[in-house]
């Protein structure tokens, strides 16, 4: 049940260079019905085993592992709003999402702040 806090991170911070690509026209390979699935990457798979396993974790740990949970799940489904945008020529729209005020960017942030939250807890789940 390991996960690498910092290359969860860093994956998911590498979606917005990505989803700009795709919006700028290299969006080939990005499918948007593969995006949206949050239990294909490595920190959606850690999700869904520590969800499998339940471990006893402290009530503050367990509240930041359901919102990140939570907040996981819609990062993949706004990022997988961003490539249909950005796939069906609605590129305005789409950069909007990515920029500071957007959906995709704020959902984003939240991932990232409550991953390094719960990093500071990873000893309950086993890791050092």
């Amino acid at each position: 049940m390991e996960l690498n806090f910092f290359s969860a991170t860093n994956a998911h911070k590498a979606w917005k260079k990505r989803l700009h690509d795709c919006v700028s026209g290299a969006c080939s390979t990005l499918d948007p019905d593969t995006i949206a699935l949050d239990n294909r990457c490595d920190l959606g798979k850690w999700l869904y085993r520590i969800l499998e396993s339940r471990p006893a974790l402290s009530t503050d740990t367990q509240r930041l592992f359901t919102r990140l949970f939570e907040e996981h799940a819609a990062f993949h489904r706004v990022a997988a709003d961003v490539a249909r945008q950005a796939l069906a020529n609605q590129r305005q729209e789409a950069l909007q999402q990515l920029q500071g005020g957007g959906e995709y960017a704020r959902i984003s942030n939240q991932v990232i702040g409550t991953l390094g939250e719960l990093y500071l807890k990873r000893r309950e789940f086993g890791m050092d």
